[in-house]
């Protein structure tokens, strides 16, 4: 019984230096989803910078990626019409 108990002792004291870097972690992964929302989006509901119906230009990149709907006009990533999950999140 005394060895059980010296056992738990040594277990718990392996964990406890986790304890700070998992408590720091749990914080940085609820801020990631925050810093994606703060970015400017246009009224496409898609970021202002890689909006191709606001920027044109950005048409050739996407396409070049493969990222393209020909059908609608627009990259494949933000096509709301062929992904209908894209237009719960606001993209249109």
């Amino acid at each position: 019984m005394r060895s059980l108990r010296s056992l738990s002792v040594v277990v718990s004291l392996a964990f406890v230096p986790a304890l700070p870097a998992l408590a720091e972690e749990a914080p940085r992964q609820q801020a990631a989803p925050k810093a994606e929302a703060e970015k400017p989006k246009c009224e496409h509901g898609v970021q202002k910078t890689l909006c191709t119906r606001c920027n044109p230009k950005l048409a050739a990149v996407f396409k070049a990626k493969g990222d393209w709907c020909a059908e609608h006009e627009r990259p494949e990533s933000q096509c709301s019409l062929c992904h209908p999950d894209l237009a719960k999140k606001g993209v249109k």
